[in-house]
């Protein structure tokens, strides 16, 4: 990004985390606790506007209309994202004007953001699970199938037929998946080898999928990757449970080829084409 980033987030506890990840991308970052505080003048010196909405949806009508307001008062307006939490995601998604990400914010996610944000945009497309999924030109026209974007991956999970029917799958992809039988061999494993996405089961015998978690998001290289949760356990608490750990994504088990490849998607892990 040529020019710096203005993050605005309500939660002070996020700050740092936050400007970590986006000095990755820019010169500068910038934090703000209230969209009201940033000034036309001071936009005009940012590429990209991150925004993470409060919790409460009520106020989201107050925020999209200040956040109209602002970005047209520029001549040059910078490109925005947002980050939500997971259960908010499909909500935010209908509502908000701008591409919305589950939260944490992952390097991930702001780089296929990047690559992406000046190609022409093509009709949703519905997922397995009824989501709209936007795939840009640069995504869907490869013929390549094995173009995805992640290439080597670590699967946790207890049960050995999980780990093999899970690994069959990710070949469709060509993605090579390494195993791990707890959440022990899952941090050894991190120690050794640098992985693209992590898939973790969450209950596991020694140490579970978010003991584990929490070790490995301490761990250099894997700040903001993406973690995703393997549980068969969908309830709202459960979810809660995940994100607090530091899992960014969430896939209810039994994993079926079709919600493994809407993860992958949604996650931008891999291209979305019709035919993978």
């Amino acid at each position: 990004l040529p020019k710096g980033v203005a993050v605005v987030d309500y939660l002070p506890a996020r700050e740092a985390s936050m400007r970590e990840l986006f000095l990755c991308f820019s010169p500068s970052v910038a934090n703000f606790y209230r969209i009201t505080e940033i000034t036309p003048a001071q936009l005009a010196g940012f590429s990209l506007l991150v925004v993470t909405p409060q919790t409460d949806s009520d106020v989201w009508p107050d925020l999209k209309s200040r956040l109209s307001a602002l970005l047209g008062s520029v001549s040059e307006k910078p490109y925005a994202i947002g980050f939500v939490s997971m259960d908010e995601l499909q909500k935010a998604e209908e509502f908000f004007d701008f591409p919305v990400f589950p939260k944490p914010a992952t390097f991930t996610q702001v780089l296929e953001f990047l690559r992406n944000a000046d190609q022409p945009q093509r009709a949703p497309t519905t997922t397995a699970e009824g989501h709209e999924v936007v795939a840009s030109a640069s995504l869907t026209e490869s013929s390549d199938a094995s173009s995805g974007l992640i290439k080597r991956v670590l699967v946790a999970d207890d049960i050995k037929l999980n780990q093999v029917v899970f690994t069959q799958m990710l070949k469709r992809w060509n993605i090579h998946a390494d195993t791990a039988n707890n959440g022990f061999e899952a941090i050894s494993m991190c120690t050794l080898h640098a992985y693209d996405a992590i898939f973790m089961d969450c209950h596991m015998p020694l140490c579970d999928g978010f003991e584990a978690t929490r070790k490995i998001r301490q761990m250099e290289g894997f700040r903001f990757s993406p973690i995703i949760a393997l549980t068969a356990a969908t309830t709202e608490e459960d979810q809660v449970a995940c994100q607090q750990c530091g899992m960014s994504h969430f896939l209810a088990k039994p994993v079926t080829l079709a919600s493994l490849r809407a993860l992958l998607v949604k996650a931008s892990l891999i291209a979305d084409r019709a035919n993978t």
